[in-house]
């Protein structure tokens, strides 16, 4: 798989979480998952409660992953970093990032991609603002391509 593709598409997820945080300051989780043919899709749930939301995702990501549909999935929720990852600041972006080929032998072939962010408004600007920090990854094992 091109790599190229799979930075596409965590771009379009960090971007339109940027985009959901400045204009409601709600950010419920959501998928997107990278086909074949190398188009991006977004997965959106209805469900009202956040953890049958994120479950509702995962076990749809599951089901596109068995029947072969993408070759790579991020998974994305709002989240408080935990203390032991040191974060800039604890508010943060998670994404759970699956990808079908990658190294398909190693026990930590999925990463959660932390990204810490911290909202603000500027003086005599009503609108908020949005600062991303550095990145923290941390690997686990696979929970979709299985």
């Amino acid at each position: 798989m091109d790599n190229e593709h799979l930075f596409i598409m965590l771009d379009e997820c960090i971007n339109y979480a940027k985009e959901v945080l400045t204009s409601s300051k709600q950010l419920e989780s959501f998928a997107m998952v990278l086909e074949p043919n190398n188009d991006i899709r977004s997965i959106h749930s209805k469900q009202s409660d956040g953890e049958l939301r994120y479950e509702e995702l995962l076990e749809s990501l599951r089901e596109e992953a068995k029947a072969d549909k993408v070759t790579a999935i991020a998974l994305l929720s709002n989240v408080t970093i935990p203390e032991s990852f040191s974060p800039a600041v604890s508010s943060g972006i998670r994404i759970h990032v699956e990808e079908k080929d990658f190294q398909a032998d190693n026990k930590l072939s999925a990463r959660l991609l932390y990204v810490p962010y911290q909202l603000y408004k500027v003086k005599d600007d009503e609108r908020i603002q949005i600062q991303l920090h550095n990145p923290i990854p941390v690997g686990l094992a696979c929970e979709i391509f299985v």
